[in-house]
């Protein structure tokens, strides 16, 4: 298989195996009896793990070429994880699960990224990830219309067995891509100085603003989808039908999405797109917070089609431009996934925390604040730098 048709099929089965319970854990937990408090605790030991993890798994993924096994191992782990949290009614275990599964996840986006780059070199790196993504989502909608289906007909815990599938499946990728084909000094981004790794993040001003930003976008987006799932389970609706519509929903939208991204940044750079995608998370919070029929909730989850699957492509491109030359390109994107896994971390946690005393319409009001702050920084920044990538 050539290496562009590995990466595709790569990324389409990678969805399913790296997405874990997803969107169906917060239904699955308040099924079983949690509260949404709870509930937020659970899904947001996965994001606390990604914070602890992310940067020195970068910096990790720069020095090393396992990169294959690396990736295949990460796949395993989720799965073990997903098997092990369907299996046990214990808070503490399920977080534990949830854990395991948090560092897999956390290490999937730099592995990938360092194959990508050390596969097609930075010039085409842009449009590879704008395809990259395109077939993740498909991926995604493929494994949500699964797991839905499982969950409807069978139960949500059935779901597992959707992620062990595509587990498989991306192992069973990962051996027909050529270690060959991997450049592994394009991968990283060039030689690495004699700088530490930690003082080329923290000296590296335009990737300390574009974190920042990433960490307001993720922790507005994150709990959108599991607590709007919430708040239609709660008004009477199936919780497994609700989330696989709408999950599907947002993930074939972010396909054309994250095709539609290459376009963008040709006009406006990849800052550009990040700028219209946080956009549309404020918009998306605005209306979530009236979306009490499948008449907003279908265009509330077409929204986040598009503020996801513009920003997938927009902050993997941003991080390869800022750290072109500096041989720490997976120690910088793991630094910006570290912010991103803050922000999936603190998402839930104040998402379950206002719904439990305000309702779930404050909460959305909440999480739209959030990306406004984080909106306006990036485009403060960006005037003050003069536009691109912000510095």
């Amino acid at each position: 298989m050539q290496p562009a048709a590995s990466l595709g099929a790569l990324n389409f089965a990678l969805a399913g195996a790296r997405e874990g319970f997803g969107p169906f854990l917060g239904v699955y937990l308040q099924q079983r009896g949690f509260d949404p408090a709870a509930t937020g605790f659970a899904m947001g030991l996965a994001g606390l793990a990604g914070l602890l993890a992310t940067t020195p798994v970068g910096a990790l993924i720069d020095r090393t070429e396992y990169k294959r096994a690396g990736l295949g191992l990460a796949v395993l782990a989720i799965a073990a994880g997903a098997i092990a949290l369907v299996s046990t009614d214990n808070l503490w275990l399920i977080g534990l699960s949830q854990l395991v599964i948090g560092v897999a996840d956390t290490s999937i986006a730099p592995l990938v990224a360092a194959l990508t780059l050390g596969i097609v070199g930075q010039r085409a790196y842009g449009h590879r990830v704008s395809r990259n993504e395109a077939f993740n989502h498909a991926g995604n909608a493929a494994n949500a219309a699964l797991s839905g289906v499982l969950g409807y007909t069978l139960g949500l815990g059935f779901v597992s067995i959707a992620i062990v599938v595509m587990a498989v499946a991306t192992c069973g990728v990962l051996l027909t891509l050529d270690a060959g084909s991997i450049d592994h000094g394009t991968a990283r981004g060039g030689e690495q100085d004699d700088r530490s790794t930690l003082r080329v993040l923290v000296e590296t001003r335009p990737l300390l603003i574009l974190a920042a930003v990433v960490f307001a976008y993720q922790t507005a987006n994150g709990a959108m989808l599991p607590f709007l799932a919430q708040a239609r389970t709660a008004a009477g609706a199936d919780p497994s039908l609700t989330t696989g519509v709408m999950t599907v929903v947002a993930q074939v939208t972010m396909v054309g999405a994250a095709l539609l991204a290459a376009r963008v940044a040709r006009g406006r750079g990849h800052a550009g797109v990040l700028s219209l995608a946080l956009g549309l998370v404020v918009v998306r919070g605005l209306l979530a917070a009236f979306a009490t029929s499948w008449w907003l909730v279908i265009p509330v989850q077409v929204l986040e089609g598009l503020a996801m699957g513009l920003g997938g492509v927009a902050i993997p491109a941003l991080v390869a431009e800022i750290m072109r030359g500096s041989g720490h390109a997976g120690a910088g994107l793991g630094g910006v996934m570290t912010a991103y896994g803050a922000g999936a971390a603190l998402s839930p946690l104040l998402a379950g925390l206002v719904a439990q005393s305000l309702g779930f319409p404050a909460t959305f009001f909440t999480l739209a604040a959030v990306a406004a702050v984080g909106l306006g920084a990036w485009m403060v920044d960006r005037r003050v730098s003069g536009g691109g990538a912000p510095g």
